[in-house]
This record gives structure tokens, sequence and C-alpha cells, in this order.
């Protein structure tokens, strides 16, 4: 039998019916955010200890305090900033919820009441072994509370080089729109996006956005008739883009 591995991506169903996919952070990722974390503490730890000394020469007070604030600090700075600690913003991951819901204060306590048995306990070793062995690579606290971590930036977002792979065949006779070199970059990017990415969004919301993209295009290139196949259009203009600004 094959050994079961955890998913790369996890598909949300959101509160307005988008189905959305996440790439899921990976397991380094989160181990470093944690890592990055704690050192933060330790180093609050110390001024803390430069200021009020008492503590200093006392090694297993200093450590006891240092282990209750990184405790206490995975709580208030994931609830403070919504979802990230600093380590998490700095490795660009984020927790959300696998509902699709907004995550509430009791969803982060929920995740948070188990972590000396995820981490400070075992010395991470439990929390690491959740990961690897579910599917969406949670710790207990994540199935606890329904949520997982996820990456901010997901790699199948595409960037102007991937679009150039995609239309080195493109010949200048070909353009239809040359003003479209007017646009900004970000703009093509995000449309490429779209169009490439079918699979992310439900058939009505990506049939919406094709045509709104195509709304907003024609506006700002002065188009008065709206072509009737919207696709074909914009993966008209992002094949002239590349000719026009290569």
């Amino acid at each position: 039998m094959a050994k079961k591995v955890a998913s790369k991506n996890v598909d949300i169903t959101t509160s307005q019916n988008v189905l959305v996919s996440y790439e899921l952070a990976s397991v380094f990722q989160r181990i470093i955010a944690g890592f990055i974390d704690s050192v933060l503490v330790l180093v609050l730890n110390l001024l803390r200890s430069a200021i009020f000394p008492t503590s200093v020469s006392n090694p297993a007070s200093f450590f006891s305090i240092y282990i209750f604030l990184v405790w206490l600090y995975q709580l208030a700075i994931i609830v403070f900033f919504k979802g990230r600690s600093v380590g998490m913003r700095i490795m660009g991951i984020r927790i959300i919820s696998l509902n699709g819901e907004t995550l509430e204060f009791s969803d982060y306590f929920l995740r948070w009441i188990v972590r000396p048995l995820d981490i400070t306990l075992s010395f991470c070793a439990v929390g690491i072994f959740s990961m690897l062995a579910t599917e969406k690579r949670q710790r207990l606290g994540d199935m606890l509370a329904g949520t997982s971590v996820v990456k901010l930036n997901p790699n199948s977002n595409f960037t102007l080089r991937d679009i150039l792979a995609f239309h080195q065949s493109t010949k200048p006779e070909n353009v239809k729109y040359p003003s479209v070199k007017y646009i900004e970059e970000t703009h093509m990017l995000f449309i490429k996006n779209l169009l490439q990415n079918t699979e992310s969004y439900s058939q009505d919301i990506n049939d919406k956005a094709i045509d709104q993209a195509t709304k907003k295009l024609c506006e700002l290139l002065k188009i008065e008739t709206i072509p009737t196949d919207k696709r074909a259009f914009l993966n008209q203009l992002v094949n002239d883009y590349i000719v026009m600004t290569r």
C-alpha cells in the first residue's frame, strides 16, 4: 500500500461560496518561523532581565519566565496580527480556517492551548510528526481548531518571465492592440493568472471576474465595443503586451 503523504495544496470554500486554493506552508517554514519567534522572545526576556536583574542569578527562574513568555506570546501576537506571528510574517505564511470563516479568538485559543503538548514538552516532536502525518500538515492544535498554515505567495502565481516563456512565438504583425504597452505590468500579470488559474474559483466567480477585467481594459484602451469572446480578447492583450514590451 502506498504511503499517504501530505497534500501540497488545500482548497477552501469561503463564506461567499468562492473556492480558493492555497499552497500549504512547509514543515521547514513553520519550524523557522517558530525559531524566529523564540529568538525574539529570548531577546525581550534578556532586556527584561537587564531592567529587572533579580532573575539573572537564577537560571531556573530566567528560563521558566522565558518559556512562559514564549507560550503567552504565541497567543497574544497571533491574535493581534490576525493569524500571523512575527516569524510567520517573515516567512510569508499565515494561519487560516479550513471552513472558510474568519478566525475568532476562540479558534486561536484552541490552537494555542495544546501548544505545550505539541511543541514545548515534546521539544516539537509531536507537532512535527503530526504535520508530516496529516494531509493538511496540521499539528494537534490545528486539528483541534480546524486550521492550517498556508503560504501567502503561492507558487501558482505567474511572473513576467513565465508569461514571456508562454508567448515566444507571437509575432509583431499579429498585434491587434498596440496601446496595451501602456498598461501596468501588474495588471497584465493579474490577467494571466485569472486566465490560467480557472480551477481556483467557481465558474460563476471566474466568469464575473473575466467580464469585469474585460470592461476595465476596454475602458483603459478606449475600445468602444466590448468583445463577445472575452477570454480570447484577454489572451490577445497578453500576447500583444509581450510583443510590445519585450
